[in-house]
């Protein structure tokens, strides 16, 4: 009977084509394992896709803006009739607006008008409809500006010199 290290030893000695360990490939290969031919080169996708997307953008961009150039200047400070609906996948009605502002989104795979009106609704045009200009749009109602809330200090710590209480929600201080 022959043992295992024996067998081993013997075969590195007689089969020399038997290889005792793995060996790497010298050249390179394909994935079926055939070697590739002299003077291959490897080639980098990653710059021309990267220039090839930037390029698409570039003429996203430039067609968005030629789009939305063209719609400003036939609707934009009009009244129109258009069909839209108030939200992304809300129910469609017809809207008689004054258009005081246009934009043109991305939602879940496609390009969405979106008109605003003097009250800043926003109104999602159904594009196979047309637009119906009416007329001149209303004039811009003047938003009412805020004011600024001046800052009551609703108590007075003690000892804060300067902090002259004002009424509202002061706490009493105790007399001595």
């Amino acid at each position: 009977m022959i043992s295992l290290s024996k067998l081993i030893r013997e075969m590195d000695q007689t089969d020399p084509t038997v290889p005792t360990a793995p060996v790497a490939p010298t050249s390179p290969s394909t994935s079926g394992g055939q070697p590739l031919p002299a003077g291959a080169i490897d080639y980098n996708i990653n710059a021309d896709f990267s220039d090839f997307e930037t390029k698409i953008a570039k003429a996203t961009e430039d067609s968005k803006a030629a789009f939305l150039r063209n719609l400003n200047s036939r609707v934009l400070g009009k009244k129109v009739s258009i069909q839209a609906s108030k939200g992304y996948g809300q129910p469609i009605r017809d809207y008689q607006i004054s258009v005081t502002s246009i934009s043109l989104d991305y939602f879940y795979d496609r390009y969405v008008v979106i008109f605003k009106d003097e009250d800043d609704k926003e109104y999602f045009l159904k594009t196979g409809f047309k637009i119906t200009i009416l007329g001149q749009g209303e004039p811009l109602k003047p938003k009412k500006a805020k004011k600024p809330k001046a800052l009551v200090p609703t108590r007075t710590p003690p000892g804060m010199p300067g902090v002259k209480p004002t009424g509202q929600n002061v706490i009493p201080q105790p007399t001595q």
